[in-house]
């Protein structure tokens, strides 16, 4: 790895060899030297989740000029944590991202997103992070459409930076984009029917998680979901210290 090119480190929570993460390193590649460290497997809805009391496992999967891949058995988080004690312990990276993501992580969906966990994990720990996800519509995987606002993302980072505790999450729709990237702020939403029943075994209930996802503010202009509904490709920043600041104003004034 070269001293004069950026280092960038690259997670997911498809797994190693998910294609999102193969694009993803493509562009990445273009702006410094890559190493990925991503799970092994399919690692999605892990959150912030970390491996504790069982052994993670780390191999090299290829090594060639700019680009080393590792995989591990741990999660997204577990990925970029493990990343400091082991394949970038010599040298912090100067970028991390994540994804890019088989799936929406737009709106609530950022709270249960291990592609997420992983950019967040990243700025914990001081490094500018990005997260990437494609919204699939139920056509076909198309990260071409993407990857130039990827670019722009990256490049933009990578010159000035991102404030302390502020990390990035990129959403794409499917199919082509209309106009610019829009920084917008999260649409409010949730998920309802989300456990159904599939049966009993051994004496057990079996329930499968599934449901609907429901934004509560569909006809709101300047969010993320009313944006990418319109084809327009969405970054929200995102802010790791979750004090309710205007709560937190509101029940300290006068003391």
């Amino acid at each position: 790895m070269a001293e004069n090119k950026p280092l960038i480190l690259v997670a997911d929570d498809d797994g190693v060899c998910a294609e999102g993460l193969k694009n993803l390193v493509r562009v990445a590649r273009e702006f410094g030297d890559v190493i990925v460290l991503a799970p092994e497997c399919q690692q999605s809805g892990k959150s912030n989740a970390v491996t504790s009391g069982v052994d993670v496992l780390l191999h090299q999967v290829s090594s060639e000029p700019g680009l080393r891949v590792y995989a591990c058995s741990g999660t997204p988080t577990d990925s970029v944590k493990l990343s400091f004690y082991s394949v970038c312990r010599d040298r912090r990276p100067d970028l991390i991202l994540s994804g890019i993501n088989h799936g929406s992580n737009s709106s609530i969906n950022v709270v249960y997103s291990g592609t997420m966990g992983a950019v967040i994990e990243g700025c914990l720990n001081g490094i500018p992070s990005i997260g990437f996800s494609l919204c699939l519509d139920g056509g076909a995987c198309d990260y071409s459409y993407g990857l130039p606002y990827v670019r722009q993302v990256l490049s933009d980072v990578l010159c000035n930076g991102l404030p302390t505790g502020i990390c990035l999450n990129v959403n794409f729709p499917a199919g082509p984009i209309e106009g610019p990237l829009r920084w917008c702020r999260q649409a409010r939403s949730r998920w309802v029917d989300e456990f159904s029943k599939t049966g009993e075994r051994d004496g057990s209930e079996v329930f499968r998680l599934g449901g609907d996802f429901v934004n509560l503010e569909p006809d709101t202009p300047g969010t993320d979901e009313y944006l990418l509904a319109r084809h327009q490709a969405t970054c929200v920043p995102i802010r790791v210290d979750m004090t309710a600041d205007d709560y937190l104003r509101q029940r300290t004034s006068g003391q």
